[in-house]
C-alpha cells in the first residue's frame, strides 16, 4: 500500500505526497517546485469504512472518455538545475474509467492520524506524467507512476482548502470528516516539489495526449501525499 501523509487544519491544510525514487539509479536527483496549481486536488469522502474516513483522490480537472478519463494540474515551475529552472508543468493523471485513485484515513475518526491517509494501490492501466516544458528551451516527460510503480518523489501542499458537496451538519471542514461522509469533497489549489532522475530524451508532446482533459478545463485541486513502500 502507498502511504499518502495530508495534514488538515480546516482553513490551512499542510501535506506530502512522497513517493520513493528507486536507489539504484546513477544519474543526478533533479528537483523541481511546483507553483500554485491552477486546478482544484480535490478529495472526494466516501464513507464506506467509518469512522475511517474514504475517499476518491481527483487530482485536478477531470475528464472521461471512451475507456479512460485523464486529470490535469497544471501551473509553474522553478529549479536550479540548467534545463529546469522555470517554465510550466501539467501533471497528467489517467485511469480507466470507474476505477479512479482511492485512499483511506491513516487512522479513525479521534486518532492522532486522522488526517493522514494511506493511497490503494492504483488500477491496472494507471499512469501519472509530470511534463515539463522549459522556457525557451525542451520539454520532458517524467514518469511518476508508469508500469504499475512509482518512479519519482512527488511533494504536494494545500493552498486554502474548502469543504463541499455533501453538508458536514455541525462537523468542521477536515480531512477526516469529508472521508465519513458520501459525497462530501475538501480541496483546494496546491504548491509542491518533485525530485526525478535526469531524463535521457525531450519530448515534444503532442496535442492528442491532452485530447481527454478538453479545451475548457475548470478551476479544482486539493493537497495530498505518497510515499512507495
Amino acid at each position: 500500500m502507498k502511504s499518502f501523509r495530508a495534514l488538515g487544519s480546516g482553513v490551512v491544510a499542510i501535506a506530502a505526497l512522497m513517493i520513493a525514487l528507486p536507489t539504484a539509479h546513477a544519474t543526478p536527483v533533479i528537483t523541481v517546485d511546483l507553483g500554485v496549481s491552477a486546478q482544484d486536488f480535490t478529495l472526494i469522502g466516501q464513507g464506506t469504512d467509518n469512522p475511517f474516513g474514504t475517499y476518491i483522490n481527483l487530482q485536478g480537472e477531470c475528464s472521461s472518455g471512451a475507456t479512460a478519463t485523464s486529470c490535469l494540474l497544471s501551473g509553474d515551475f522553478t529549479g536550479a538545475t540548467p534545463g529546469f529552472t522555470d517554465g510550466t508543468y501539467d501533471l497528467i493523471t489517467t485511469y480507466p474509467n470507474g476505477e479512479p485513485l482511492t485512499s483511506i484515513s491513516a487512522g479513525p475518526l479521534g486518532d492522532p492520524n486522522e488526517n493522514f491517509f494511506n493511497a490503494n494501490p492504483p488500477a491496472p492501466g494507471t499512469t501519472m506524467y509530470l511534463d515539463l516544458t522549459e522556457n525557451g528551451g525542451p520539454s520532458y516527460e517524467i514518469p511518476i507512476f508508469a508500469n504499475g510503480a512509482y518512479d519519482a518523489e512527488l511533494f504536494f501542499n494545500f493552498t486554502d482548502p474548502t469543504c463541499g458537496g455533501t453538508s458536514l451538519g455541525d462537523a468542521s471542514c477536515s480531512q477526516i470528516n469529508v472521508g465519513q461522509i458520501a459525497e462530501a469533497t475538501y480541496g483546494s489549489p496546491v504548491t509542491g516539489s518533485v525530485n526525478f532522475y535526469e531524463p535521457t530524451s525531450t519530448v515534444t508532446p503532442e496535442p492528442s495526449s491532452l485530447l481527454l482533459l478538453g479545451t475548457a478545463l475548470l478551476s479544482l485541486a486539493t493537497f495530498v501525499g505518497y510515499k512507495r513502500s
